[in-house]
């Protein structure tokens, strides 16, 4: 193992691991949400989903060594909560981001401020554990980045739902089209 290597991951990493219980603890107090916990298995699919675009802009980057992609890949994981408190994955497996004191969407600052942490080389990939464990064992389902912008995941609407209210709207729209079939008369016109 290089130097550098120890210097830029592994000891942001470590330093991560060593502040982040007790930063998550000192966090909670006064900090009750009234709003449930949303579907573990929704929030760690929106995540996997939201990783997807993230891992595309890092390799592009490697193979092109474009900046651009480093920068959008960085943007989206950043401000990906932003759009009415849904990233992409969030949106297709139907869970929002709200702020506690609102219970509001997710604004940008909010987003930005969750999401800061997996932004530090190092210390994102100890976050990826260490913020999961605190997603299951939490009781509000909130992590660190939670914590920090007094947000929490919770469920609502996404793509499925969307998809369902189109369907409705269709079918309700397609019934009013029906045009009213008459049988032409046999007796002729009178002019």
């Amino acid at each position: 193992m290089t130097a550098n290597v120890m210097l830029g991951l592994v000891l942001p990493a470590a330093l991560f691991a060593l502040v982040y219980f007790p930063t998550f603890t000192h966090l909670s107090v006064g900090l009750v949400s009234p709003y449930a916990k949303a579907d573990l298995r929704k929030r760690f699919l929106a995540a996997f989903l939201d990783s997807l675009p993230v891992i595309s802009a890092w390799f592009l980057y490697r193979n092109s060594g474009a900046l651009l992609f480093l920068v959008a890949g960085g943007g989206y994981l950043l401000l990906r909560d932003s759009m009415g408190g849904q990233s992409l994955g969030k949106f297709l497996v139907g869970v929002v981001v709200i702020s506690i004191e609102t219970g509001r969407p997710c604004t940008w600052t909010s987003s930005a401020q969750r999401n800061v942490i997996l932004l530090i080389p190092g210390a994102n990939l100890a976050a990826i554990f260490l913020e999961a464990l605190s997603v299951v064992r939490d009781p509000q389902g909130q992590r660190l980045g939670d914590r920090l912008a007094q947000t929490q995941v919770v469920e609502g609407l996404g793509a499925r739902d969307l998809a369902a209210s189109l369907q409705r709207w269709l079918g309700g729209f397609l019934a009013g089209l029906n045009p009213v079939v008459r049988k032409p008369s046999r007796q002729p016109v009178e002019r």
